[in-house]
């Protein structure tokens, strides 16, 4: 065989240079790896630590806010607190004053009920129906009623007698009339009359309450009243029943 030795090319070979590079690459990436580790590390720490800083600042905002609003609720505790005694304050000034009117109402009745005994318009002497009050009860077919006899004389002297009292109305389409101890029962009602100025009718209290019978119709009250000492006089009134109801209702409404 025959080589061209223009194609030959001399290589030197030295072993020890060779293990020198080869060392010193190692090295190289051995250094290498160390400050990436080291720079991913401490990027890896700045970033821990950077969002610890934000967890510690919003446990700090989180427990200021939680601060804030126990703050908050007790103020409104306060002021709801507050605000009801003022409504209850307000509400008693308001249940004072409606006392004091109803007490004004009620010494305005009784002024002029006593003003109209002393001083009648009407100045005739003798014994009359002074007051005669009816009204609607409650509960459905009860009803209340105040009646006061009096006495307009220059002596005044001291008067006895009786005093009766009837409902008359229709039931069934028939007449019917009722007493007024049939209505509120015998222990209820005195028939018996005794007084130099003037009687009540309850004597023990404002109203006498009674109820009529189911099915009752009533259309007028009759009231009797005989004196049988002191003087002696008799007469009758005949009121309304449904006009009793319409002016003690427009009466109270005036009240009001």
């Amino acid at each position: 065989m025959h080589f061209d030795s223009s194609k030959l090319k001399v290589v030197r070979h030295d072993p020890k240079r060779d293990r020198l590079i080869r060392l010193v690459l190692l090295v190289l990436v051995t250094v290498l790896g160390g400050i990436a580790y080291w720079y991913g590390g401490s990027d890896a720490d700045q970033t821990l630590d950077a969002v610890q800083a934000k967890n510690d600042l919003l446990v700090r905002q989180a427990e200021a806010l939680q601060e804030e609003n126990v703050e908050l609720k007790q103020r409104l505790t306060i002021l709801e607190s507050s605000g009801k005694m003022d409504k209850d304050a307000v509400n008693n000034v308001r249940l004072m004053v409606r006392k004091l009117e109803e007490e004004k109402e009620q010494l305005h009745k009784e002024l002029s009920f006593f003003r109209n005994i002393l001083a009648p318009e009407d100045s005739s002497t003798g014994v009359r129906i002074a007051d005669f009050s009816l009204q609607q009860g409650e509960v459905p077919d009860s009803f209340r009623m105040r009646l006061v006899v009096s006495q307009v004389a220059r002596s005044n002297p001291f008067l006895k007698g009786t005093l009766s009292l009837t409902v008359i109305g229709q039931k069934d389409g028939k007449k019917q009339t009722l007493t007024l101890k049939q209505l509120a029962g015998d222990s209820e009602v005195s028939t018996r009359l005794g007084f130099r100025y003037f009687q009540a009718l309850p004597a023990d209290r404002d109203y006498l309450d009674f109820t009529l019978p189911k099915g009752f119709e009533p259309s007028d009250i009759k009231v009797v009243v005989q004196i049988t000492s002191g003087i002696k006089q008799s007469f009758e009134q005949v009121y309304q029943w449904d006009k009793e109801l319409v002016a003690d209702v427009q009466q109270e409404q005036r009240n009001g």
